[in-house]
């Protein structure tokens, strides 16, 4: 039996283990020793709004691009409007190219566009596009679906044709490239019973340099970051290609990946795991640099070079490439996107409102 006196000690006891096993779960689920105290608490330092209700939207860089009907314009965070465009057609879609956008008129014609609003190249498409996609290394490629096989073009920002193919039945999924040199893809082999994936790497020719075939996996993102290296995410794995095509490195995880965000130094990607949210960093070695663990799932990732973010409807986490914690907002409207623009400015986009955080280090 516990003596009276001791009693109290005990309670001590039990509560100082209880405490230290607190500060143990809340570092685990902050990826590191994180004290509350050091976490900075975000704020926004300005907003910009579109002109136009109607309006199509694209932000890049701090900088909101408006397409109404025929008319596009740039302004930037102080809502100074940097340059504006009469195109022949009305705006369908504006996506990001590199640092420059391209612009789907009618879904009959693009033009490509650089950040200073210098008209750069305008194309007209003698077959409508299936799809248009874009690379980081500002790489353009237009699928075209015909009667007898689908086919495809990657041009620069400029207008050169870097590479043209025919491709079967399959459909491209992701693509990027080296400008001058190779052009990868992914492929989904639409004639076949289960779900087949090919990537290929092609030169400036259209010729194939190397293929390879997964079955049951679909791989969702190509990506080459600056130094050439070339990865491949698929639902459940991260795979590293040589250029030659050799596999040299393979990442499994044990349960599917939620979300992946590939930068040009980082790939930041989220897996659930019992009770909580894991978050693995990784370089493009394939090599682990990092981990955090989250109770909530996000909504999107976002890497960056040494940060990177989570974000849901209602908060953002600003994270250092090790997982640790250094910054929080919560918003008092619904974060759809957002981006991080030279290591220390985060924008968000939350219900056509673009809003500037600055980040201190």
């Amino acid at each position: 039996m516990i003596k009276k006196r001791a009693f109290p000690y005990l309670i001590l006891i039990i509560a100082i283990l209880f405490f230290i096993v607190l500060l143990m779960f809340k570092n685990f689920f902050y990826g590191g020793n994180v004290s509350m105290d050091d976490v900075k608490r975000l704020g926004v330092q300005q907003e910009l709004i579109p002109i136009s209700n109607d309006s199509t939207l694209f932000t890049y860089g701090g900088i909101m691009i408006e397409g109404e009907k025929s008319n596009l314009r740039a302004r930037n965070m102080e809502g100074t409007i940097l340059w504006t465009i009469k195109l022949k057609g009305n705006v369908s879609s504006i996506i990001g190219c590199g640092k420059d956008i391209v612009v789907n008129i009618n879904n009959r014609s693009i033009a490509t566009i650089s950040k200073s609003g210098e008209v750069l190249w305008q194309y007209e498409l003698a077959v409508p596009a299936s799809n248009i996609l874009s690379s980081d290394s500002g790489l353009l490629m237009i699928q075209y679906k015909e009667d007898a096989y689908n086919s495809f073009e990657i041009f620069s920002i400029k207008g050169v044709r870097n590479c043209k193919a025919a491709i079967g039945s399959a459909h491209v999924i992701s693509f990027d490239g080296i400008t001058g040199k190779s052009y990868t893809v992914s492929l989904l082999d639409a004639s076949s019973s289960k779900v087949v994936t090919k990537i290929a790497t092609y030169n400036n020719k259209g010729e194939i340099l190397w293929a390879n075939n997964f079955e049951d996996m679909l791989v969702s993102k190509i990506k080459y970051n600056n130094k050439g290296d070339l990865v491949a995410i698929s639902e459940s794995s991260i795979k590293k290609f040589r250029s030659d095509g050799k596999l040299v490195k393979n990442v499994d995880f044990s349960n599917p990946l939620l979300k992946v965000s590939a930068g040009n130094d980082i790939i930041v990607s989220i897996v659930k795991n019992t009770g909580f949210y894991d978050v693995f960093i990784h370089d493009y070695n394939l090599k682990q640099i990092g981990s955090a663990a989250v109770k909530t799932k996000p909504d999107g990732i976002f890497a960056g070079k040494n940060y990177f973010l989570l974000y849901d409807k209602d908060n953002l986490t600003l994270s250092g490439r090790q997982g640790k914690m250094l910054a929080v907002y919560e918003s008092n409207i619904d974060i759809n996107s957002t981006y991080i623009n030279n290591d220390s400015d985060i924008y968000i986009i939350s219900n056509r409102k673009l809003q500037r955080l600055t980040f201190q280090k």
